[in-house]
C-alpha cells in the first residue's frame, strides 16, 4: 500500500491524533482520566445510534428517521412506565413492547425505500413526529420507574453504563460485519446492488434489515436517553439524527455504500466527541462548535466522492 492510500486511510484518524495534540495543548485538564470518561459518555449515545446509521450506509442507503425514532422510543418507553401516566408496566417488558415498535418503523421505512425509492425522512420521519407529540401532548412525561436509572446514570468501576451498552453493539456489530455471512451480504448489496440481485441476493430483504438495526438501535439509544434525563419529550433525540450521520461520514463510512467498518464508526464518532468536548473546554460556543463539525462533515464527504470520481475517471482513462 503506498503513501497515498495509507494518508487517505488514516486520515481521519491522523485528525484525531491531532485533535487529542491540539486540545491537550490548549485546554486545561483535558488530558486527564477524568475527562476521558466524560467524552466517552458523551459520544455513547451517538454511537448507538451511528452504528444504526452505519448499517443503512453499508447498503447505499441514509436513515433520516433516526432523530424520531429515538425520541419514540424514549417518550413510548416514558409513556409506559411513568408513575403518572396509570400504565405502569413492567420496564423490561416495556422495553421488549418498544422494541416490536420499533421493528415495525424499519419495516415500513424498509419497504417505502426499497419498493418506492422514496427518502427515508419522507417516509416515516415526519410521522414519527406527530405520533411523538400525540405520546406526550407536547409535554414532558416525567417521573418515570427509578429502577431503571442505572441504564443511564450507573457505573461499573469508574465506567459509565451507556459506554458499556455502546461497547457490547459495537462488538456485536462488529462481529456481524466482519465475520457473518449476513455482513458480506450487507456489503455485496452496498457495493453493487444490481450485480448482488444478479447473484441470487435478496437484495430487497438485506435494505429492509439494515432499516431495521437502525430503528432497533435507535430504541436503544432512547432508552439509555431517558433512564439518564429521567424523563422522554417530543424533541429528546432530534440532535442525534445529524450527529450520527456525520460521524459515520467523517470516520470514513461513504455515503454510497459498500465501504467502511467498525473501525471507522469508532474514529468518527470520537473525532465529534473529541471536537465538542474539546471546544467546550477552551471557551467556544455551540454555535462556533455547529460550524466546526458542519466543516469537518464537508471536507469528508468531499474527499468520499473525489476519491470515488477520480477512481471511476482513472479506470475509463486506462480502458481507453
Amino acid at each position: 500500500m503506498n503513501a497515498a492510500k495509507l494518508t487517505k486511510k488514516y486520515m481521519m484518524l491522523i485528525v484525531l491524533i491531532l485533535l487529542i495534540v491540539f486540545f491537550s495543548i490548549f485546554g486545561e485538564n483535558f488530558l486527564s482520566v477524568e475527562n476521558a470518561i466524560t467524552v466517552c459518555r458523551q459520544v455513547s449515545i451517538i454511537g448507538i445510534c451511528a452504528t444504526g446509521m452505519m448499517f443503512a450506509l453499508l447498503t447505499a442507503h441514509i436513515d433520516l428517521s433516526i432523530g424520531a425514532t429515538v425520541s419514540f422510543a424514549a417518550v413510548f418507553w416514558a409513556k409506559l412506565i411513568s408513575t403518572n401516566e396509570g400504565i405502569m408496566m413492567n420496564p423490561y417488558l416495556a422495553m421488549l413492547v418498544v422494541l416490536f415498535f420499533c421493528v415495525i418503523i424499519g419495516t415500513a421505512n424498509g419497504l417505502l425505500v426499497v419498493k418506492t425509492n422514496m427518502p427515508a425522512l419522507i417516509a416515516t420521519s415526519t410521522v414519527l413526529e406527530g405520533v411523538n407529540y400525540l405520546i406526550t401532548d407536547a409535554k414532558p412525561i416525567s417521573k418515570i420507574d427509578e429502577s431503571i436509572y442505572w441504564i443511564g446514570q450507573s457505573y461499573v468501576g469508574k465506567i459509565p453504563m451507556p459506554v458499556i451498552v455502546f461497547g457490547v453493539i459495537v462488538i456485536v456489530a462488529g462481529v456481524i460485519l466482519g465475520f457473518t455471512y449476513i455482513g458480506r451480504y450487507i456489503y455485496a448489496t452496498g457495493s453493487n446492488s444490481e450485480a448482488a440481485r444478479l447473484a441470487g441476493l435478496n437484495t430487497d430483504m438485506v435494505n429492509v434489515a439494515a432499516y431495521i438495526v437502525s430503528a432497533c438501535l435507535c430504541g436503544v439509544a432512547g432508552f439509555v436517553l431517558c433512564s439518564r434525563l429521567r424523563s422522554g419529550t417530543a424533541t429528546t433525540g432530534t440532535q442525534y439524527q445529524s450527529k450520527a450521520l456525520t460521524s459515520c461520514v467523517v470516520g470514513g463510512i461513504s455515503m454510497r455504500g459498500g465501504e467502511g467498518n467498525i473501525y471507522n464508526l469508532l474514529v468518527g464518532v470520537f473525532v465529534i466527541g473529541v471536537l465538542s468536548n474539546g471546544l467546550t473546554i477552551i471557551g467556544v460556543n455551540d454555535y462556533w462548535q455547529s460550524v466546526a463539525q458542519g466543516i469537518i462533515l464537508a471536507f469528508a464527504v468531499g474527499t468520499d466522492y473525489y476519491s470515488r470520481t477520480h477512481v471511476k475517471t482513472t479506470l475509463r482513462t486506462a480502458k481507453s
